[in-house]
């Protein structure tokens, strides 16, 4: 069952939301296990974890809450990647992606629950596995591979499915960066995503950050502890290893969000 199953109406409650948050002693433990496991995956492929996380959460918060708590422990997350590979943050390579990503986003917020969740999954699905296997010399690909295109259409998914991870790392590949280049540009692309999704939710869709900030810490400190060991996995790849394996990662997480 991909996104549409587990996270039905999203986009269409959204007033419905529970200030109630309730989680046992046991659910706090498996998602701070899950936090770090997912952390550890994305610090070494820079994909995955996201949307492991937010179809973990799907089970326990409802669908109004789901898209801004997902957005502000990723935002955690890839704070601690970011750190841990801050030697290869290049502000240049991502400065026009992060600057058409609030563009992308407003416009999302603007039409939040009008579009169809499945059609826009479909189109997301379509252009990652596109810009993980067209011809490098393909004309559409050519044209795709901009970096305002990028910010303004992660930007505007990100809003509606908040599993747009895979976008961006889709479109940094085509870069043929090194992986660790690829990793950290990825996750502060991705901070300035996950913060403007929730300040526009909060302000536009009254999303309270406060009620989950415990969780959201123990969750940030696990995933930090995942960051730190998949820096030190990531070193052990060879180039060509680690571009195979991020291609079929891509295309087996843009199956799932279809099916």
């Amino acid at each position: 069952m991909g996104i549409s199953g587990l996270i039905p109406a999203l986009g269409y409650n959204l007033f419905s939301q529970s200030s109630s948050f309730r989680l046992d002693g046991l659910d706090f433990v498996f998602f701070a296990i899950l936090s770090f496991l997912t952390s550890l995956l994305t610090s070494v492929f820079s994909v995955g974890g996201g949307l492991i996380m937010l179809i973990a959460l799907a089970q326990s918060f409802s669908p109004a809450t789901l898209i801004p708590l997902h957005g502000s422990i990723q935002l955690a997350n890839n704070f601690s990647r970011t750190l841990v590979y801050r030697e290869f943050v290049q502000w240049q390579l991502i400065k026009q992606i992060v600057i058409s990503t609030m563009f992308g986003a407003l416009v999302g917020i603007f039409l939040f629950g009008t579009l169809s969740e499945d059609l826009l999954l479909i189109l997301i699905a379509s252009t990652i596995i596109f810009l993980t296997w067209a011809p490098i010399d393909n004309f559409i690909l050519s044209v795709m591979k901009n970096d305002w295109f990028c910010g303004l259409i992660s930007g505007f998914a990100g809003i509606f499915v908040g599993a747009n991870g895979p976008l961006v790392t889709a479109y940094l590949r085509t870069k043929n960066l090194p992986p660790e280049v690829l990793v950290a540009n990825h996750g502060a692309i991705m901070i300035f995503q996950h913060s403007v999704r929730i300040v526009l939710f909060t302000s536009f869709l009254s999303f309270s950050i406060q009620d989950y900030i415990l969780f959201i810490f123990i969750l940030a400190l696990t995933g930090y502890a995942g960051a730190n060991i998949g820096r030190r996995v990531i070193s052990t790849i060879p180039f060509d290893s680690f571009n195979i394996a991020l291609k079929l990662l891509l295309t087996f997480l843009s199956i799932f969000l279809i099916i």
